[in-house]
């Protein structure tokens, strides 16, 4: 619906910009309708009804998942093939898989009201209209990546869209990018690359995993426009998130939870941290053959809010173990690793361990050898917070650019 209506008052402004042309509203309304048409001959009547639909970031990808929901089917976006139950979802508009960061999958219903509701509380927060062009680099079977393609039809404005590649940089410097939206790693390789080019865009829109101090400040001295947010499958996406230009006031900093949710820590222990609760209408309905929940949506995150209301994500449950005794955050210890000079990427994780219960291990990318960074580490940190098991390479990651963490402790097996 956003894209016919956009295409009735203006249907020769850009919908989608890819390497290789323009794809007007009036020309993608045109195709979505014959797809739909198509979709329709084929299911009939089969309303509701969960379809697979491979996807990558192209054109025919973007027409197959909103034709589907304009037949009335259900689409749900797949990179690499999984199986679907057989069954219909009723309300649903798209079905979502959780990302899998730690081997499990779940799938995701979300309305139109959840989607409506999203859109409109990121563009409230971060100023967004029919003039920006969202650049679009992010996979579109995971919230991240599709939730910027419903935000920008929303507004009414472009998304720019292509692969995190080589061609990315001549597509952006090409399109001019008002606002993107990237995850930890991305930005961390374009820093490195070209930071010119982050520095261009008006905001940089940075979650799906925490975000490393180090990777903040020297962002900062390349004058590059983060925003940090925080989100879920399960929320439809943005939950909180700095204001645009507001300074980032430690890791894990996401401002405040935007218009529309309600967000508690429903059971703090004395340091005010808990596990994040969220409600509101972008909340989803409960997980496809599993029962329906209404109300608060307790998430597996940890946070904590400061005296003026400002959220401050400290990692998801699983991520606090116990080593000989005594609690230790997994992200704090990827912080104060990730904080030394010479790491370019730092991943921490939990191992099962008979003498400490849980013993902690770093996989570290960096120039420098790993006795080198632990030494250091040793000597600016209490010994509970020093990993027991080390190893440099390259931080495996998901299709979506988080940490693949059943792969990195595999790595330590």
């Amino acid at each position: 619906d956003w894209v016919d209506a956009k295409a009735d008052i203006a249907a020769d402004d850009a919908a989608l910009v890819f390497i290789d042309g323009v794809v007007t509203y009036g020309q993608l309304a045109t195709e979505i309708a014959r797809r739909a048409d198509s979709v329709r001959s084929e299911w009939g009547s089969d309303t509701q009804r969960m379809i697979p639909v491979p996807v990558r970031l192209d054109l025919p990808s973007i027409v197959e998942v909103v034709a589907h929901q304009k037949a009335g089917l259900v689409p749900v976006p797949q990179v690499d093939p999984f199986p679907v139950p057989d069954v219909e979802v009723s309300g649903a508009v798209l079905v979502v898989p959780t990302s899998g960061t730690s081997g499990a999958r779940r799938l995701v219903p979300l309305t139109m009201a959840n989607v409506a509701a999203s859109a409109r509380a990121s563009r409230r927060r971060l100023a967004t209209g029919p003039d920006d062009r969202w650049l679009l680099c992010l996979p579109i079977d995971h919230i991240g990546g599709l939730s910027v393609l419903f935000r920008s039809f929303e507004a009414g404005g472009a998304a720019i869209v292509g692969p995190f590649d080589d061609r990315l940089p001549q597509l952006a410097r090409r399109s001019e990018p008002t606002i993107a939206s990237l995850v930890p790693t991305m930005v961390h390789r374009l820093l490195g690359t070209d930071p010119e080019l982050l520095a261009s865009v008006g905001t940089v829109l940075v979650g799906g995993a925490r975000l490393p101090w180090g990777v903040v400040e020297r962002a900062d001295e390349a004058g590059v426009r983060i925003a940090a947010t925080y989100g879920s499958t399960e929320t439809s996406s943005q939950v909180a998130t700095t204001q645009p230009g507001e300074a980032l006031m430690h890791p894990g900093f996401v401002g405040r939870p935007l218009d529309g949710f309600d967000v508690t820590i429903p059971d703090p222990d004395p340091s005010g941290a808990g596990r994040i609760a969220v409600d509101g209408a972008a909340v989803f309905g409960g997980y496809v053959g599993e029962e329906s929940r209404t109300g608060a949506f307790v998430t597996s995150d940890i946070g904590r809010f400061d005296d003026a209301g400002r959220l401050t994500v400290i990692g998801r449950a699983d991520d606090v173990v116990v080593t000989g005794g005594l609690n230790v955050a997994l992200p704090v210890v990827e912080d104060a690793i990730g904080a030394i000079d010479g790491v370019d990427a730092v991943a921490v994780v939990g191992l099962d361990d008979d003498e400490w219960g849980t013993a902690i291990a770093a996989l570290v990318s960096s120039g420098r050898s790993v006795d080198a960074i632990r030494e250091e580490l040793r000597a600016g940190q209490p010994g509970h917070l020093v990993p027991r098991r080390w190893r440099a390479g390259t931080i495996p990651l998901l299709a979506n650019g988080k940490p693949d963490v059943a792969a990195i402790r595999r790595m330590f097996e």
